[in-house]
């Protein structure tokens, strides 16, 4: 089946050459190509603004359910797509998408979301490149929100002494010191005005708020520019690291406990929001510093990646915990200081290839976890798919115009092309032996 499956997929790359669709790649010579080598084949057709009506979407994201999240910035919206290529406003699975049409809000308007992220409890999370940090909960607006506590009770299990309070810091204070929640005696209101702030997009992160101010002491929160940000780890313990372009820095966030709500699958959840934490690195033109920066995100041992377009190195690696640079000056390639003319965004497969976008060569490059160059996605003349540095210097033909955004899952490829208002997909496949013998026949 699979042999079968491969076979067509080259078969489908072969008839788009034809057609004159283009590749992402130049394929290798008969002579070149063994069993076990790997292209990028470009999927069609393109998610174009014909018909999903893009203006300008800067950002893709791949929710932890598999639909797609379209950061359709100019449009002040953030669209959502099946991996089929459908747009859901509303799904069989209670999902209601309906809000997201327009992120409007009566305080300041319209919002142009640049960059997007979503955590473990399914909060969508949208900045625009001021001081704030937009959510919308995905889990909320399936279930609904039936109410807020006001009353907690609490239970001492030690004595089974019963307690009641009217504060979300208060029960996370008890809960850590061995006291449980009663939910059957705990009171809740139907506080409408609330819930439907709590549904809609809202402020997750506000560097207007006093508490951030004199939180953070290495800068002034009400003047940040948040280009991106990365939610991560498996509950609150940990937290969100944006990238702060007025002071070229990393920092992090924490979450704290807002609300105790009632959803309407009767579960009981707590709602955060999330306020400065520390400063992870500063401003610096070497390896590991901050310097114009664009884009974050972080791998599954907890590591950090960055771009900028200042400084000397365009993308940089440091070490969760340590925040020190894992790259080494002079040996690897994705240090190299004329490797990139923009780097834009940065992501990961589950394998580890690290993936970056260059919104000037209009092409992606990838590289190995130890930064060895792989190979370019994204262009029709490239060099060959070795690790040799002038790679990259070789004329390349453009597919994509000024792409800012990529995100990878299950082999596939969706790029933001934000100058042609479109998503631009690719496959990464595997030769076989039988599709190899038919790849080397049809070269020859």
């Amino acid at each position: 089946m699979k042999k079968i499956l491969y076979l067509l997929t080259i078969t489908l790359a072969i008839q788009l050459i034809f057609n004159n669709c283009g590749h992402i790649e130049p394929l290798p010579t008969a002579s070149e190509a063994e069993q076990g080598d790997t292209s990028y084949v470009q999927i069609f057709p393109n998610w174009n603004k014909n018909k999903y009506n893009f203006n300008s979407p800067k950002d893709v994201l791949i929710g932890r359910d598999g639909y797609l999240f379209i950061a359709d910035s100019a449009n002040h919206r953030v669209v959502v797509i099946d991996q089929a290529g459908n747009e859901i406003l509303e799904d069989e699975y209670g999902n209601n998408f309906q809000r997201l049409s327009e992120i409007n809000f009566d305080t300041f308007g319209k919002i142009q979301p640049i960059r997007l992220g979503q955590d473990s409890k399914m909060n969508l999370l949208m900045v625009d490149g001021g001081n704030r940090i937009f959510a919308w909960n995905q889990h909320y607006n399936n279930t609904g929100i039936n109410g807020v506590a006001t009353k907690i009770a609490i239970r001492d299990d030690e004595n089974n002494d019963i307690k009641y309070i009217h504060k979300i810091d208060s029960l996370i204070a008890y809960l850590n010191e061995g006291f449980s929640l009663l939910r059957e005696e705990t009171e809740f209101e139907n506080n409408e005005k609330l819930i439907d702030s709590l549904l809609a997009p809202h402020i997750f992160f506000n560097g207007n708020d006093k508490q951030n101010i004199l939180l953070d002491t290495y800068g002034d929160p009400r003047n940040t520019k948040i280009t991106d940000l990365v939610a991560f780890g498996k509950d609150y313990n940990n937290g969100i690291y944006i990238l702060d372009k007025r002071y070229n820095r990393i920092v992090k966030l924490r979450y704290i406990p807002q609300n105790l709500l009632r959803l309407g699958d009767s579960s009981i959840v707590i709602n955060y929001k999330t306020i400065f934490d520390k400063v992870v690195t500063g401003q610096g033109t070497g390896a590991g510093f901050v310097m114009e920066p664009r884009s974050i995100d972080i791998d599954v041992s907890g590591n950090l990646y960055y771009t900028q377009t200042g400084g000397i190195y365009s993308c940089h690696g440091i070490s969760a915990g340590t925040y020190r640079s894992i790259f080494i000056p002079g040996e690897d390639d994705i240090l190299e200081l004329d490797r990139f003319g923009s780097a834009w965004d940065v992501n990961f497969s589950k394998d580890g290839i690290i993936y970056i976008v260059d919104a000037k060569k209009n092409y992606v490059q990838t590289f190995n976890n130890n930064g060895k160059f792989l190979r370019n996605i994204g262009t029709i003349l490239s060099a060959d798919s070795t690790s040799d540095s002038s790679a990259v210097r070789t004329k390349i033909g453009n597919i994509l115009d000024r792409p800012e955004s990529i995100a990878v899952k299950d082999n596939i490829i969706y790029i933001a092309d934000t100058g042609n208002d479109r998503i631009v997909r690719y496959q990464y496949v595997i030769l076989s032996e039988q599709n190899l013998e038919d790849y080397k026949n049809y070269q020859d």
